[in-house]
């Protein structure tokens, strides 16, 4: 009985003390609310919300491109019952806009309000404003086809004999947009695309660049505020063998009887630098500029040649013409008449008379002046091949070849023509003759 009494209580005093507990918190918390009615919060690093939504600046196109600060420390007072177990969460730290009406750098007072709708007073930040720049975000297009985005090839060093055409390198993409302030953005002009060191290059490949340095005008444009859509390029390097080749004429003896050896030109331009990705140019050995026929050489004449194309290879000399200018210091000319028995008729058609209707030709040689002062009509003969013409009654202009046999080194000038007439011959007449 007695232990059952003792339990009983101990009972009774582990209930009594927890009564007493409950009613001291209660007497407390009614003194505190009663007599304390408010509290003081304080809240460190509460982040500033940057939204402008439904503020001037943000109809007018403005955007927050810098600040000084990201979060504020706050201090408020309000119902102990309400705020005392606010957190960083259960605050708003907004910006007032009302006095941004154009791109700038304001100071702009911060305004702090109860996101769950309480009342708070005695409201206290630090710090209380916050250094912000505002400007319109604006974009530009940069690209190849206008010029704006460009390669720096000064790195990229070919091996010996071989060489990078500029204008035959191939961007990809071939264009890039940069965004960012208005006032910034406006001052990029062009893009550069630069390579870190690479040497020996031999054949043409795709390169990717190291870095895109934006330009205003000729200074680097360095301002982190500048983005760029690609950050990745792909760039085709074409590479050419390059090779010098002499230049020459072909000079054509009229006839081939002159040694066309003996007559001294020279050119404007000796050789080319030429390049090339085919391997048949090793093969080449000079460069043929045209032809020059000995009837047109006289003191004095001179020709321009066109450096002309070609499937093997392109100039890369920047030399476009050549003129081809002829030595003939020491050299005459001289007026010489041949009657017409120094004037053969080759390849006669057998049914044909051809008969030079003329008694004399007069020729102009030129040669070196003391041969020419040796020289007389003897010297010289004319031939004229009949197999370049047709054979057809009538009469026509017939050009002659004139040369001196004992002489390779002298030529005529100019076209030398004889009259002359074709017949049928006497055996046609009398065949026709018997027919009738």
């Amino acid at each position: 009985m007695a232990e059952r009494k003792t339990t009983k209580l101990k009972r009774s005093n582990i209930l009594l003390m927890i009564v007493s507990l409950i009613i001291a918190v209660i007497i407390w918390t009614v003194l505190v609310i009663t007599q304390y009615p408010e509290v003081t919060v304080n809240l460190r690093d509460v982040p500033i919300d940057f939204d402008m939504t439904g503020s001037y600046a943000s109809l007018a196109g403005y955007s927050v491109i810098s600040k000084d600060a990201e979060t504020v420390s706050v201090s408020f007072t309000g119902l102990r019952y309400l705020i005392d177990d606010y957190e960083n969460s259960d605050i708003q730290v907004r910006m007032n806009l009302d006095n941004v009406r154009a791109s700038g750098t304001y100071d702009i007072p911060l305004v702090v309000t109860s996101e769950r709708g309480d009342q708070i007073s005695n409201i206290e930040i630090y710090p209380q404003t916050v250094h912000v720049e505002f400007d319109r975000i604006s974009t530009k297009e940069l690209s190849v086809e206008d010029g704006s985005l460009t390669v720096d090839i000064s790195n990229l060093r070919t091996a010996a004999g071989y060489v990078i055409d500029p204008q035959e390198i191939v961007i990809t993409p071939s264009r890039i947009t940069i965004s960012g302030p208005q006032d910034y953005v406006e001052q990029v002009t062009s893009c550069v695309l630069r390579f870190d060191p690479v040497s020996g290059i031999k054949a043409s490949a795709n390169f990717s660049p190291s870095e895109a340095v934006l330009y205003n005008g000729t200074a680097v444009f360095d301002n982190s505020r500048v983005s760029q859509s690609t950050a990745t390029f792909n760039v085709f390097v074409p590479v050419y063998t390059t090779k010098t080749l002499p230049l020459r004429v072909t000079i054509q003896g009229n006839p081939d009887k002159i040694d066309t050896s003996t007559i001294p030109y020279t050119l404007s331009t000796d050789s080319i630098l030429v390049r090339s990705q085919n391997s048949a140019i090793d093969e080449i050995e000079d460069i043929n500029l045209g032809y020059i026929d000995t009837r047109d050489i006289v003191p004095g004449y001179a020709k321009t040649f066109i450096i002309g194309e070609s499937s093997y290879y392109t100039n890369a000399s920047g030399v476009e013409e050549v003129q081809v200018m002829f030595d003939l210091e020491g050299y005459a000319t001289k007026s010489i008449t041949l009657s017409n028995s120094q004037i053969f008729l080759l390849n006669k058609p057998s049914d044909y008379n051809v008969t030079v209707e003329q008694d004399i030709l007069r020729i102009m040689v030129v040669g070196p002046e003391e041969v020419l002062e040796t020289l007389d009509a003897s010297n010289f003969v004319a031939e004229i091949d009949l197999l370049a013409y047709p054979t057809e009654t009538g009469m026509r202009f017939l050009t002659a070849s004139v040369y001196a046999p004992d002489h390779p080194e002298v030529w005529t000038a100019g076209l030398n023509q004889v009259y002359a007439s074709y017949e049928p011959a006497a055996d046609d007449f009398n065949a026709e003759d018997e027919g009738e």
